[in-house]
């Protein structure tokens, strides 16, 4: 979504914007008036990622290992579409993109969200080794966009980034929140709350797991059923993503004081919330930060750890560890965040800190002066 926010901001300003497409993004693409582009078959990868559990180091090596296997025929099947095509410039929200553009020296931005704490720094600079697949993928993108503001770095100094962090570091530019669809945009608070909920004029608590992930996954959802159990006095709204059928957790007969949803207009729901609970997914957290709203995060990895610790740090949101987390101890949280303004003032000051940076705009100028050489690309 990183890149279909920029992707439409390009657009805008009159410019031809095709988006490489695998099938399944298909419907994504064409419900923001895009144009796109079919990635050509894939043999099935058999990845590690979607086993349960917590993400451990070891694992952790296992999904690096699948990804030095995929990651070569991912760059053959884009080179050749990149071939036909010949773009003036390539926008790329995967690591396989910038190969495929040197390839043709057509000159690349690779879009990532900033890592935002010590392990997440830790793992990606760990994998910027001399000789590192990964790596060279990285550094052959021109120009690095980073989702995302430097003041949300944990206060880590260049030594946790190491040098080959440090040997990129004039690609690196900043954007804040990078939204396909701009929160200002969309309807006030009181209008998306009557649009969600059919008008209740109680705290609304919106409950998700993103697109849907097996490291927290239904257990998680059914633990919200029992906190809202506690909280009669908010209306809650799950959200059950693409990953699980609504019907499931239905089944557990809800309290009337939640809805039950499967995929759902997330920047929507986030700006009608008065509270988020989430699982720490970067999406999720910059969504969160673009809207000004507080969020509890509940982590069951290094990643999520981090971007949870940005809330927190900055005093807009509560991060609670998935191993021994009670329904009581949820509820008690949200309640915390509805209690004290304090949450939601720190939340609309980070919305303020990432507005500054200029987000979707400010990125397709940065594209735009990589087709033109300039800025020191």
């Amino acid at each position: 979504m990183r890149v279909i926010a920029v992707a439409k901001a390009l657009q805008v300003r009159g410019h031809q914007v095709k988006v490489l497409a695998g099938e399944k993004q298909v419907p994504v693409i064409r419900q923001h008036h895009l144009d796109f582009v079919l990635m050509p078959p894939l043999p099935q990868f058999d990845f590690p990622f979607a086993a349960a559990g917590k993400m451990d180091e070891g694992r952790m090596e296992e999904i690096m290992a699948s990804l030095q296997e995929i990651l070569p025929q991912l760059t053959e099947a884009e080179k050749k579409v990149v071939g036909f095509e010949l773009p003036d410039v390539m926008l790329c929200g995967s690591f396989t993109g910038p190969m495929a553009a040197a390839a043709f020296d057509i000159p690349s931005a690779l879009v990532i969200l900033q890592p935002h704490g010590r392990k997440t720094v830790e793992f990606m600079t760990g994998r910027l080794k001399e000789g590192d697949r990964l790596a060279g993928l990285i550094q052959a993108a021109r120009l690095l966009i980073l989702e995302g503001m430097p003041e949300l770095d944990g206060g880590l100094g260049p030594e946790v980034y190491g040098e080959g962090w440090a040997a990129m570091k004039d690609k690196i530019r900043y954007t804040g929140p990078l939204m396909a669809d701009p929160p200002d945009g969309l309807a006030g608070q009181a209008e998306l709350k009557r649009r969600h909920t059919g008008g209740h004029d109680r705290p609304l608590v919106y409950a998700t797991i993103g697109g849907g992930t097996p490291l927290i996954g239904e257990e998680f959802l059914s633990l919200c059923l029992a906190a809202f159990r506690r909280l009669p006095q908010v209306k809650g709204v799950i959200a059950t993503g693409l990953a699980i059928d609504p019907g499931r957790l239905t089944g557990e007969t809800p309290p009337d004081n939640v809805t039950v949803r499967g995929f759902v207009p997330g920047t929507e729901l986030i700006k009608a919330a008065d509270v988020t609970v989430f699982h720490g997914g970067s999406s999720t957290l910059m969504t969160c930060i673009a809207c000004g709203r507080p969020a509890v995060v509940v982590t069951s990895m290094a990643e999520q750890e981090d971007n949870g610790a940005v809330l927190a740090g900055h005093g807009a949101g509560i991060v609670l560890e998935k191993e021994g987390l009670t329904a009581r101890i949820l509820a008690e949280a949200v309640q915390r965040i509805l209690g004290d303004c304090s949450f939601r003032n720190n939340a609309d000051r980070l919305k303020e800190l990432g507005e500054k940076y200029g987000g979707a705009p400010a990125a397709a100028t940065m594209v735009e002066r990589l087709v033109q050489g300039g800025d020191g690309y």
